[in-house]
Order: structure tokens, then sequence, then C-alpha cells
């Protein structure tokens, strides 16, 4: 009995801390629409989380190969909302492989 209740109290501390953690992490929210992104700039801190919402007539495919946060959502149709955690600090340039002239660029602090 004495052993159940460590093993239960270790899981409440280990999920208090996680739960701890989980909370300073932010998300920000970026819209693709009329083939842009809005914003077209951002400032997050490394573990945020960046939810790209596809408000758009169009299917994007967002992605970056900045160093340290190389992601690629794949087809975004209209509609969907795909999230990014962005773990390593520095600028971060993410674009649409369909729509090239659309830009964003992250400051991850």
């Amino acid at each position: 009995m004495g052993q159940s209740f460590r093993i239960t109290a270790a899981s409440v501390v280990v999920g208090i801390t996680l739960g701890s953690l989980a909370a300073l992490a932010a998300e920000s929210r970026v819209v693709q629409t009329g083939k842009a992104f809005e914003p077209k700039a951002l400032t997050v801190k490394a573990g945020d989380t960046v939810t790209f919402v596809n408000e758009d007539f169009y299917d994007h495919n967002v992605y970056s190969e900045s160093t340290g946060n190389v992601f690629n959502l794949g087809i975004q149709p209209p509609g969907q909302t795909n999230g990014v955690t962005l773990a390593t600090a520095g600028i971060v340039d993410v674009r649409c492989r369909i729509h090239p002239k659309m830009k964003l660029v992250v400051t991850v602090e």
C-alpha cells in the first residue's frame, strides 16, 4: 500500500512539472489569406508553437529550411490548421512551395 502511494505521488509531481512547462510555451497564429501570410513577421520564444490557419481559397504548402527549425507541413487545403513548434533560437524563413511570393519571418528568441 505504501509503495502504491509513492508511485501516485511521483506521478502527480511529474504531471505538475510537465504541466508547468507546457504552460510556459505559447501559441501564435498565422493566417494564410490572399496568397499571403498575416502577419508577415512574428517574434516567439524557443519552444513556442506557431499555428498556420489556411483561410485562403487555395492550397498552401508551408515550410522552412532554416537551420534548427526545418519543417514541411505538406499540402494544407482551405480550412485546415497545422502547428509547428520552433525549438531553436534564430531567424526562421517561412515560405509556401506553391506560392513563392508568400514570405514570413519568424524571430525565435
